[in-house]
C-alpha cells in the first residue's frame, strides 16, 4: 500500500506539523508521521494497526487503531 506521509523524528514534531497542516499524526511501524484523512481511512480499512498520537497537556499519548 502507497500513501502520502511526511516523517518526524519525535511524536512532539509531528503532533505540531499535523496541527499546522490539517494532517493527522500517527506512529506507525515505529516511526512517527503525518497523514492525511484518506489515508487514515485506508489504514483503517485494510486492517493496518497504527496508533494515532496526541499531545495532552505536554503528555504524548497513543490511542491504538487496528492492534
Amino acid at each position: 500500500m502507497k500513501f502520502q506521509v511526511t516523517e518526524f523524528k519525535t511524536a512532539h514534531e509531528a503532533i505540531e506539523h499535523a496541527v499546522a497542516t490539517d494532517g493527522i499524526a500517527v506512529r506507525l511501524n515505529g516511526q512517527n508521521l503525518v497523514v492525511s484523512e484518506t489515508d487514515i481511512d485506508r489504514l483503517m480499512d485494510d486492517g493496518v494497526g497504527f496508533a494515532y498520537l496526541d499531545d495532552r497537556n505536554g503528555t504524548i499519548v497513543t490511542i491504538p487503531v487496528n492492534p
